[in-house]
């Protein structure tokens, strides 16, 4: 009788385990899109806007896939966790697949579907926005050969980049980006100047100009990935938001993704400095005077929404002498970008040739002096120009392209307050 017992409890207790077992799985269960005529992977298209087959040919909206896998993706939903990593099962082939907390999208090592790991889109974390690929990889990887192939940078480059670099890596990656809502004012004091010519005198009419008023900004972008470098995220900068989509893991097949691992609050610091930027340099183009300063400007940002969203971008890595080159392209636009070597050589004859040539016609109408001095300025002008030009990443100072035209004065005076009369070549 103990025996019968005991075998009972051993046969109940088995059948628990395989179903806590078969839970878990389901739990963390991921989802690939196949096709609904030959069961062949899906992907998404940038240049129909749809899921296509490779295999039959097959197209299919992204409201046809909703439709036909929308109950699993509800099902395959799993609740975050605090683990670094997650395995994930394949829904097409079975196989266990390792992903860290951050990876929202995998290519299976054995059956090459594309996996989406639906935890990583669930409940609360669940992107709220997307904006789907417009452009191809291959398109990137041409936009790449242009991009320094072309126009000065060519010039400047080195000749074995030109001939040696070699593409190692490119991916299309929706990348997570929280935006922001809400409004800034500002309230600041101002000393103004303009100057003329009276005679042998050089006049300066001084002002103090008082201003206050407000913009509201919407959807003004940060990055939400450790991984990825603010500076080139903002350079791909602007993104056009009339095609922002309501979120559907639809769009994903074909590209990788990411979801967020910076805090909201960690990426408003950001948004709010873009936000100060372009209040106060609106606000300072409305005092129509030759110099204007600041004296005291305060600035006061309120954060009213935030929404979730997935961006799409090309990240592009190549090889040369030993190092890694990164570039970026907007995915939506096609905008590229992304910093090159300098040869050190060129830019030294560069420098050379754009001192000589004004010296030279400038020593002929002026003194020696005026020609080493134009010839400087040139050369100065030259360097900065060619810099700028092969090193364009940068981080991003204002939001103009979220917020509002013009600032809305609310309060504005402006007083004269004095005039400086100084003798020329003084």
């Amino acid at each position: 009788m103990l025996n019968c017992v005991r075998n009972l409890y051993r046969e109940h207790y088995n059948k628990k385990i395989k179903r806590e077992k078969k839970m878990a799985d389901k739990t963390n269960e991921a989802l690939a899109y196949n096709c609904l005529n030959c069961g062949a992977p899906l992907r998404f298209d940038p240049t129909i806007g749809k899921l296509k087959c490779d295999h039959c040919d097959s197209e299919f909206t992204v409201e046809e896939i909703e439709e036909s896998f929308g109950g699993k993706e509800s099902q395959s939903e799993a609740k975050s966790t605090d683990e670094e990593w997650k395995t994930y099962s394949c829904s097409t082939c079975g196989a266990e697949l390792m992903a860290d907390l951050n990876t929202a999208v995998m290519v299976c090592p054995y059956c090459g579907n594309n996996t989406i790991a639906t935890a990583q889109f669930a409940g609360s974390i669940r992107p709220d926005l997307l904006i789907p690929f417009s452009v191809t990889k291959d398109q990137a990887v041409k936009s790449y050969e242009e991009y320094y192939k072309k126009g000065f940078k060519k010039l400047l480059l080195p000749k074995s980049f030109i001939n040696d670099n070699h593409v190692q890596e490119i991916q299309g990656v929706y990348i997570p980006f929280w935006l922001f809502k809400g409004r800034a004012d500002i309230e600041g004091t101002y000393y103004a100047e303009d100057s003329h010519d009276e005679g042998d005198y050089e006049v300066t009419e001084k002002y103090k100009a008082y201003r206050q008023g407000n913009m509201s900004f919407d959807r003004v972008p940060a990055d939400a990935s450790k991984r990825m470098a603010d500076n080139l995220m903002d350079s791909i900068e602007p993104y056009d938001f009339k095609s922002l989509k309501s979120f559907s893991m639809s769009y994903l097949p074909g590209f990788l993704a990411e979801r967020f691992d910076v805090d909201e609050k960690d990426d408003r610091e950001r948004a709010k400095k873009r936000v100060e930027g372009t209040i106060k340099q609106k606000t300072r183009a409305t005092i129509k005077h030759e110099k204007v300063d600041e004296d005291r400007v305060q600035v006061d940002v309120e954060f009213q929404a935030t929404e979730y969203a997935l961006f799409p971008a090309y990240l592009l890595t190549t090889g040369w002498n030993d190092k890694s080159w990164t570039f970026a392209m907007n995915g939506q636009t096609g905008k590229f970008i992304g910093d090159l070597p300098i040869s050190v050589g060129k830019f030294i004859l560069l420098l050379l040739l754009s001192f000589l040539i004004p010296f030279i016609l400038v020593s002929m109408l002026s003194g020696t002096d005026v020609a080493i001095f134009a010839g400087i300025i040139v050369a100065v002008i030259t360097g900065l120009a060619s810099r700028t030009t092969m090193k364009p990443v940068h981080r991003a100072i204002g939001a103009d392209d979220y917020m509002e035209k013009s600032v809305n004065l609310t309060g504005q005076n402006e007083e004269h307050i004095g005039s400086e009369r100084r003798k020329k070549n003084d």
